[in-house]
C-alpha cells in the first residue's frame, strides 16, 4: 500500500501508481476531483501539487508513449487538450506550459501549467515550482479553498 498527504492535509492510499489509481477511481479523497472522465481518458488536478489551475491530462490504460495510441486515442488526446486549453483561458490563464511526460509513473500524461508571476523565477523547472508550492503557498486554508475554487472553474469552462 503506498500512501501520500494530498494538499488538502489528507492522507491517501492507493496500490501501484498514483497515475493508476486516479485513472480507476480508487482514490476516494481526491481533491476536486475530475474536470473530465471518459473512461479511457481523464482530466484531473495533482493531488500532491498545489499550483492554482495544474491540470493532468492522463490515459486511463498502460500507454507509454503517444505513438503507442490509434488515431482515434490520438485525435481525442489533441481534441481533449485543445478543450483544456480553452478551458484555462476562460479561466484566466493567458499563458500555460505543457509537457508529455513518458516516464515518471509509467503511464503517458500531459502536465498543463499555468503561469503564474512567481514561476517564472524558476524558468521551466516544473520540480522546484512544485517544491514552492508545497511549501510557500499552500500554508493556508484559504490558499487551499482557492485551489479548489480554481477547478471548478475549469470545469464549467470545460463543458
Amino acid at each position: 500500500m503506498n500512501k501520500i498527504v494530498n494538499w488538502l492535509g489528507q492522507n491517501m492510499e492507493f496500490e501501484g501508481s498514483l497515475s493508476s489509481a486516479i485513472a480507476k477511481h480508487e482514490i476516494t479523497n481526491f481533491p476536486g476531483s475530475y474536470v473530465y472522465d471518459d473512461g479511457l481518458f481523464n482530466i484531473a488536478t495533482d493531488p500532491e501539487i498545489p499550483i492554482k489551475g495544474y491540470m493532468i491530462l492522463a490515459i486511463n490504460k498502460k500507454t507509454l508513449t503517444i505513438t503507442d495510441l490509434t488515431k482515434d486515442e490520438r485525435n481525442k488526446l489533441i481534441d481533449l487538450s485543445n478543450r483544456l486549453l480553452k478551458a484555462m483561458h476562460r479561466t484566466g490563464f493567458e499563458k500555460v506550459m505543457i509537457y508529455q511526460d513518458e516516464s515518471s509513473s509509467g503511464n503517458l500524461h500531459i502536465n498543463f501549467i499555468p503561469r503564474h508571476e512567481w514561476t517564472y523565477q524558476f524558468h521551466a523547472n516544473f520540480g522546484e515550482m512544485g517544491l514552492y508550492a508545497k511549501n510557500i503557498l499552500n500554508i493556508s486554508d484559504e490558499y487551499r479553498k482557492e485551489l479548489l475554487d480554481c477547478i471548478e472553474k475549469i470545469k464549467i469552462n470545460f463543458k
